[in-house]
Formats: C-alpha cells, sequence, structure tokens
C-alpha cells in the first residue's frame, strides 16, 4: 500500500503516471487523448480555454524544438556525404598521382578540399543558435508550403470526384455530353 504522506516531484509524478497508463491501457504510456486530458484539466481547476492556450503554446514550441533537432540531424548527415566524397574523390586523385607522377600534386586538392570540409563539420557539429534556429523555420515553412500544396491537391481531387458523382460526362459519335440531373449541354 502506497504511503498516502509521501510527497512527489514533477519527474517522479511523470514516472508513476506513465507507469499507470501503460499498465491501465497497454499502449504508448505517454499518450493520451484530448477528452483524457481535458477531463484531468477539469479535475486540477483549469479551465478549457488555459488548457487549449497552452495546448497551441506547446505544439508552436514543440514543433519548433523539433524541427531544430532535426535541421541538426541533417546538417550532419550533409556534412557525412560530403566527407565520403571527400575520401573517394581524394582516393581515386592519389591513385591517379601515383600512377602518373609517383604523388607529388595529389596533396594539393586534398588540402584544399580538406579546409572547406573542417568549416563544414565545424557547422555541423558546433552550430550557431541563429543559423539553427533560422534553418528550423525555414525547415517548418516548407513542411507547412508542402502541407498546403497535399491539402489544396487533395481539395481539388475531392471536388472532382464531387463532381464527377453529380454530373455525367462521355463523348458520344465525337461530341462531349455533359449531363446532370435532367440537363444536357452537348459540345461540338
Amino acid at each position: 500500500m502506497a504511503d498516502e504522506q509521501a510527497h512527489y516531484s514533477p519527474e517522479q509524478v511523470r514516472a508513476i503516471l506513465e507507469r499507470a497508463l501503460q499498465r491501465n491501457g497497454g499502449g504508448d504510456p505517454t499518450s493520451i487523448t484530448y477528452n483524457e486530458l481535458l477531463e484531468t484539466a477539469h479535475e486540477l481547476d483549469i479551465d478549457q480555454k488555459a488548457l487549449e492556450e497552452a495546448i497551441i503554446e506547446y505544439e508552436e514550441t514543440y514543433a519548433l524544438q523539433d524541427a531544430c533537432e532535426r535541421w541538426k540531424k541533417r546538417r550532419k548527415e550533409k556534412f557525412f556525404e560530403h566527407f565520403r566524397s571527400y575520401l573517394i574523390v581524394n582516393a581515386v586523385l592519389f591513385a591517379i598521382d601515383l600512377v602518373t607522377s609517383g604523388g607529388t600534386w595529389f596533396f594539393w586538392p586534398l588540402f584544399g578540399w580538406g579546409i572547406g570540409l573542417a568549416f563544414d563539420a565545424a557547422e555541423a557539429f558546433y552550430p550557431k543558435e541563429k543559423d539553427v534556429e533560422r534553418g528550423a523555420h525555414r525547415l517548418l515553412k516548407k513542411e507547412q508550403k508542402e502541407r498546403r500544396k497535399r491539402e489544396r491537391k487533395e481539395s481539388w481531387h475531392s471536388l472532382a470526384n464531387s463532381l464527377r458523382k453529380q454530373l455525367s460526362v462521355e463523348n458520344k459519335r465525337g461530341k462531349i455530353v455533359i449531363e446532370k440531373g435532367d440537363r444536357r449541354i452537348k459540345i461540338g
């Protein structure tokens, strides 16, 4: 039996509730529905408007933090792509130099490209906060643009499907016939 006089830190409360949710539902312990969240807020005397504002604020903050982490990860992936290219190309240049001139010039491109690679590594592993934030905002803007584009496309498909259900379009003897209910239009 639990001690009724015990006090728990916020981290302990979170861990205990996650375990209880996991045992109760068997699923993701950190996942609850909006209605469950609303019910919990009500039990804590938090009104729905305050909860809605907190959710929006959290989602905006989380989205930016998530975008920052994804930007950093992509930046490191790009560095490793650059590094692979550096190794492959310079290995080929070394082989060519070794065969043609005995190894006298390959270190110049190795050194020159290496300087650029060092700057790239510094930006990938020790980025400036303003660069991370700027990159995250660009990433979010791009994703938002793609989402809107996808939504417009889905909207047009939905509209086209709706029109297909309402209209009948046929090609009869070289003429386009459009019918809707008792109306009929012939083109051609």
